[in-house]
């Protein structure tokens, strides 16, 4: 028994050292980046089959490990980077080979997911993980990326030049977040539609000579659903002594169509004023505002049941313009306002279950985002 064990030690300890080793680092063919996340998957051209990978570390390195001599193709894949085959031959000896790289036209987004503490503020605070992510390509109606509970706060995707891009991110107790990314396409060079206007991309010198592609890094804010507290809608303007909605007021009331569509709760809508004008009047003039608010949602799909209308009138002032007091224009403008706050939480949305690409297709159907008698269960 004890010489078979030295005889199994002896072919085992053979077979290890038969291994020929290769290795070496990948870069970018342009400027020698040192590229991670290579993806290396080496064949061989005799047997015609898979023999092993490899994946290179943030220092650009690989390694790996073949049983035998023969004729191999190494094919390297990386986001952002166009795929590449290598052809060689291996021998018994350990073989280092350097391996370059080129990118793509576009640009590599890579964001940071972090929680947003207030929408007037624009202060951004802890990095949050476990969000369902979900990247779609609507020019060539492609999944990009599909991440259903990320451990990390960061993600990375490659936008290419005539594409058009929609973002999705989703996680519970937040207000979901889409972002539709317009790459040279549309009279957009680079543009961000829904990222926040308290945050803008960091965009990095292009990365190659011809300016061909270039790194964006961003933080993107997620804001946690409070109940009762009060979120005001920008630019809700109206006529003097009137309550119907303008047509500049439009763009922000669609936003909060979308919050709605995206997200399973009740809302109150509230109207207020400045301290000019005779109380009575003031809060019957708020009151008409917001249920002219509350039509225009409803009128786009909104079930009717998730949205009330409150006239506040001058009772919530958030300065101290009150009566009598000299203010400037500016000052009275901050009163008259329109808000909305979270009332109560309903049972989880179809939107919850459907997967961007989806919502995306039924969006196409229709003409327009989801209806929200496709999105909500009437169970309140």
């Amino acid at each position: 028994m004890k010489n078979l064990n030295i005889i199994l030690f002896c072919l085992l300890s053979t077979a290890v050292y038969s291994q020929t080793i290769i290795q070496g680092k990948i870069v970018d063919d342009k400027n020698n980046r040192l590229l991670d996340d290579v993806e290396l998957s080496i064949y061989s051209l005799e047997e015609d089959g898979l023999v092993t990978t490899a994946i290179s570390n943030q220092q650009g390195q690989y390694i790996a490990q073949i049983l035998e001599e023969g004729s191999y193709v190494i094919r390297c894949i990386r986001q952002a980077y166009f795929d590449l085959e290598l052809f060689v031959d291996i021998d018994s000896e350990n073989q280092t080979l350097d391996i370059k790289m080129s990118r793509q036209p576009g640009y590599e987004f890579e964001a940071t997911i972090k929680e947003l503490f207030s929408y007037s503020v624009g202060k951004l605070g802890k990095e949050l993980r476990n969000v369902k992510i979900e990247v779609y390509n609507n020019t060539l109606n492609k999944e990009l990326l599909v991440i259903e509970d990320d451990p990390d706060n960061t993600f990375k995707v490659n936008f290419e030049r005539g594409n058009r891009y929609t973002i999705l991110l989703r996680k519970k107790g937040y207000f979901a977040k889409r972002i539709e990314v317009y790459v040279d396409i549309e009279d957009c060079i680079l543009c961000f539609e829904g990222l926040g206007t308290y945050v803008s991309p960091e965009i990095e010198s292009a990365l190659t000579n011809q300016n061909e592609r270039g790194s964006i890094i961003t933080d993107i804010p997620m804001k946690k659903i409070i109940q009762d507290e009060s979120i005001v809608l920008d630019n809700i303007y109206y006529d003097y002594n009137k309550w119907n909605i303008r047509k500049d007021a439009r763009p922000s009331l669609e936003k909060l169509v979308n919050i709605l569509r995206r997200n399973p709760i009740k809302i109150e809508l509230g109207s207020h004023t400045d301290s000019r004008g005779k109380d009575d009047y003031n809060l019957d003039l708020s009151q008409k505002r917001a249920q002219s608010v509350v039509d225009y949602v409803v009128s786009r799909g909104i079930n009717p049941s998730r949205i009330t209308a409150q006239g506040y009138g001058e009772s919530k002032l958030v300065n101290a313009c009150s009566d009598g007091a000299e203010c400037t224009e500016e000052e009275h403008q901050l009163n008259r306002r329109t808000e909305f706050k979270v009332t109560s939480f309903m049972e989880e949305s179809n939107f919850d279950n459907k997967s961007l690409r989806e919502i995306i297709e039924q969006e196409k159907i229709s003409g327009s985002r989801l209806k929200e008698s496709i999105l909500i269960f009437e169970n309140n």
